[in-house]
């Protein structure tokens, strides 16, 4: 048995998961550094020590950390707008066939046009820094409302004869049936959702360059032709990403055991 083998056997699972994904990591950082050193050219391609250092001068300023908060403010509002709207149109739909018929093909639409699309004709109506809320909820909306109407409308009729029989009324029912079957659906629709969301805010604020937002900062990179700002900020959108992803997941984890207790 080699070191390396009895090593992985004496850490726990969580642990080993850790170590894989460092070593995933440090193998396409290694790749990255041969390929900036194989085109040895840091306007095309900067090695990653060069990121990361302009990373870390660019982070700590105030108009970056602003940028950030702005761009976390309008992706949250967006977000919760989606949801809150998902949830009231899911009702609606659910309750009478003629809003059903109404909503189902504009999300549709909503859902097969290109975001790009809906960025430049909002920029017709609204301001560049309302553009990517309107952008991030229009992603939003869809998902988790395909997920509640569709996890409302697949619960057993059976279920909603015994809430009668039981005399549980509206919120009786809502709370003891309705809930419990939609609650997985909507937790997972949440989590798909947020990195929609996120990328959508910030892909509106590229085209739109509002003042405070890490999608100008994107911009303002290319326009000058700054590789280590542009992929420095890139990976700083990727990180935030998994950090929201990832802070959302615990959180609906913490949902899901709350309700199960």
């Amino acid at each position: 048995m080699t070191p390396s083998t009895m090593l992985a056997k004496t850490l726990s699972p969580r642990a080993r998961l850790w170590l894989k994904r460092a070593g995933v990591l440090f193998f396409y950082l290694a790749l990255w550094a041969v390929l900036a050193r194989a085109v040895d050219q840091p306007l095309l391609l900067p090695s990653p020590t060069a990121v990361l250092t302009r990373l870390v001068s660019l982070l700590p300023t105030p108009q970056s950390a602003l940028s950030l908060l702005y761009t976390l403010g309008r992706t949250l509002w967006a977000y919760l707008l989606g949801i809150g709207a998902a949830i009231l149109l899911c009702a609606a739909s659910c309750r009478f066939s003629l809003a059903d018929a109404l909503i189902s093909p504009l999300l549709s639409a909503v859902r097969a046009t290109p975001v790009t699309s809906f960025i430049v004709l909002a920029l017709v109506w609204l301001s560049s820094a309302r553009v990517p809320v309107l952008t991030g909820f229009l992603m939003t909306l869809p998902v988790v409302y395909s997920a509640l109407t569709g996890a409302v409308r697949g619960i057993d009729p059976k279920l909603h004869e015994m809430a009668k029989l039981y005399g549980f009324g509206a919120l009786g029912t809502l709370r003891h049936v309705i809930v419990p079957a939609v609650l997985p659906a909507f937790v997972q629709s949440c989590l798909a959702s947020i990195g929609l969301c996120w990328k959508a805010v910030v892909a509106a604020e590229v085209i739109g360059v509002p003042k405070m937002a890490v999608g100008s900062r994107l911009y303002e990179s290319k326009i000058y032709l700054e590789t280590d700002s542009l992929l420095a900020w890139t990976l700083t959108i990727v990180l935030l990403s998994v950090a929201l992803e990832a802070l959302l997941r615990r959180l609906a984890r913490r949902v899901l055991e709350v309700r199960h207790e």
